[in-house]
């Protein structure tokens, strides 16, 4: 039994239960359904330059400040399985913490068979204002993964950017 997430962050409420999350890579995360689909213009970094990543998207054309837009998936197996749920509901409080967080929208409607969350806002970081949305899930039933994918842009690239980011987020999972 898991204990409860009250304001944990999902790595608090990883450790505190004691759950372990082993990275996958992208053609393990394929099997799952699970995709970081690449608008034109952007590119995927090569998967040594970020460890652990299932994958990372950057649109290198847009750099503005020494900071790119970026994508980056995360999927993992859990060690055990757990009620989502609690879990999932901690990936709030991991985006409430970012500096000058600005909350836009959540939403915890399910993909397709499967539990999620998503949050869209905005924070400040190293004097840059960036809009960022984030998506958890989790899959599987007897074996269960932690999904998070997270798109960063420049607060002034949202506009611009817009069609990639919700063509990133919503193209997240082949359910078909």
């Amino acid at each position: 039994m898991t204990s409860g997430s009250g304001d944990l962050t999902v790595a608090q409420y990883l450790s505190s239960n004691g759950i372990q999350v082993t990275p996958i890579g992208r053609d393990a995360a394929a099997a799952l359904g699970v995709v970081a689909h690449t608008p034109a213009g952007w590119e995927a970094a090569p998967a040594e330059q970020f460890p652990g990543a299932t994958a990372v998207l950057v649109e290198t054309s847009l750099v503005e400040n020494g900071f790119a837009p970026n994508a980056v998936l995360l999927v993992g197996k859990l060690s055990t399985t757990v009620d989502s749920g609690p879990l999932l509901d901690c990936s709030f409080t991991d985006a409430r913490l970012m500096p000058g967080w600005s909350e836009a929208s959540t939403s915890v409607e399910d993909l397709g068979p499967w539990p999620a969350r998503f949050l869209a806002g905005s924070f400040t970081a190293e004097q840059l204002e960036l809009n960022v949305t984030t998506r958890y899930a989790v899959l599987g039933v007897d074996e269960q993964y932690l999904v998070q994918l997270t798109v960063t842009i420049l607060a002034g690239q949202a506009e611009k950017l817009a069609f990639d980011v919700a063509a990133i987020n919503d193209g997240l999972f082949d359910l078909g």
